[in-house]
């Protein structure tokens, strides 16, 4: 079967139309873009489709009435989704106490005088008063407590017997050491004899006994205590002579 031009040029225009319509169409649901719907919604939707197509439909165009409920139909049903019940905290808000201002102290008033004021006060008062030289036990301190020695012990001295002729000559030397309160540690020791002879000889054992008895009953002396003890030496330990009255 041959065609002839008007067939051929018929054809062609009508497959150059269909081209140009699907071209058409192409592009115009490329440049529409379709409405992001939920994965399940399609899912919903093309089952509905898929069975309204199948069903055999009647001739007649569905009533008007049926398109919301077609639409009802092909709305998704969100599906419960299980979520475990979190545990509601309870949550009580303690009170804070109030915080009651601290009073502030005031501040300590500072006195114009120093705290050394004293200080300068007995520094003035000693450099004005010369210090008290120390006590030394020299030559004339010596002299000075042996006499004071001597006054003491002469009332009970001259409360000895009297002795022979030639007594008064004789000179007993004696060490005394006392306490500071003047009192004798121990009984005065001989240290030496001076002025004995043949003839007063017979003297010389009563002259001592004389001399201690007169230092032990006047104890206590009294002495200056500055002159106790000193580099010098002192009367805690001295020498006295004694002669009879």
């Amino acid at each position: 079967m041959t065609l002839d031009r008007a067939e051929l040029t018929g054809t062609g225009a009508a497959i150059v139309f269909h081209v140009a319509l699907i071209a058409a169409l192409s592009m115009s649901l490329a440049s529409v873009a379709p409405s992001p719907e939920p994965p399940a919604m399609e899912v919903e939707l093309v089952e509905e489709v898929g069975l309204q197509s199948a069903s055999p439909a009647p001739q007649a165009p569905p009533p008007a009435s049926q398109a919301p409920e077609i639409g009802e139909a092909i709305e998704p049903v969100p599906e419960a989704q299980f979520r475990p019940a979190t545990p509601s905290l309870s949550v009580r808000a303690v009170p804070q106490p109030l915080q009651r201002p601290v009073p502030q102290r005031p501040a300590p008033r500072v006195s114009r005088i120093g705290d050394d004021f004293l200080k300068d006060i007995e520094d003035g008062s000693a450099e004005s008063s010369p210090a008290k030289p120390a006590a030394r036990f020299d030559a004339r301190a010596q002299a000075s407590v042996a006499r004071l020695i001597a006054d003491q012990i002469r009332p009970c001295a001259e409360q000895q017997r009297e002795l022979g002729p030639g007594a008064n000559r004789i000179q007993v030397t004696l060490n005394l050491q006392l306490f500071p309160s003047g009192k004798l540690k121990r009984s005065p020791t001989l240290v030496r004899v001076t002025g004995d002879d043949e003839d007063n000889a017979q003297y010389v054992d009563l002259v001592v006994n004389q001399a201690i008895a007169s230092y032990r009953q006047c104890s206590p002396l009294r002495l200056p205590a500055e002159l106790y003890q000193t580099p010098q030496g002192g009367w805690a330990n001295i020498n006295m002579k004694y002669r009879v009255p």
